[in-house]
């Protein structure tokens, strides 16, 4: 089934006319940049204020900060999801090539979202770092991931319907290079989140 091209409306007469490939691209990128940056305005938001917090000194001390293997661990899954990422749009062209790269970027992506929900699941009924009797660090630490994990989620949705698309033989360029810079957003958010979090 063909898909219908996008419309736009002619203000002079109220009709609908045909939007062209490059302006529908554009507004696609428009509409991503913006919904970034408001996902980055709002981790940000949090960072900052846990700063502030740190520097009152309403902070754990070293001895207390959770463990960073498994927050290590998730990180460089969002690296090397990126990595993976890029051989895809190198090899996106011939999709029995760019199979292999897709299927690793998703299952990266899937790894680090399931490595945060464990994890956090161990800190919450194992270590007892609950909200809101564990103070301003417990509500950082969940803050920062929920706002950060929910940004990923999204990212990852998109990859998934790029990766469906290029599966079907459809050209898929335009929507990887559209979650190239999500991705690397998410792993700097995540950067951000260990630095704040995890680091003394």
């Amino acid at each position: 089934m063909r898909e219908s091209p996008p419309v736009s409306t002619n203000d002079s007469t109220g009709t609908l006319a045909p939007v062209s490939p490059q302006r529908a691209e554009a507004n696609l990128w428009f509409g991503m940049v913006l919904a970034h940056a408001a996902a980055a305005m709002l981790f940000c938001a949090v960072a900052f204020a846990a700063d502030f917090y740190r520097m009152r000194g309403f902070w754990p001390p070293a001895s207390a900060l959770p463990g960073r293997f498994v927050p290590s661990l998730a990180g460089l899954l969002l690296v090397a999801g990126g990595a993976l990422l890029h051989g895809a749009l190198r090899h996106v062209a011939d999709p029995r090539r760019a199979r292999g790269w897709l299927l690793g970027v998703l299952c990266a992506g899937a790894g680090f979202l399931a490595t945060q929900a464990a994890w956090l699941h161990v800190l919450w009924w194992h270590r007892d770092l609950r909200i809101p009797d564990s103070g301003v660090f417990a509500s950082v630490l969940y803050g920062l991931s929920a706002v950060q994990a929910a940004h990923a989620a999204v990212v990852l949705t998109g990859l998934l319907r790029a990766t469906l698309r290029a599966l079907r033989g459809l050209d898929a360029r335009a929507p990887l290079r559209r979650a190239l810079p999500g991705w690397w957003c998410t792993t700097v958010m995540y950067g951000v989140l260990f630095a704040v979090v995890y680091l003394p």
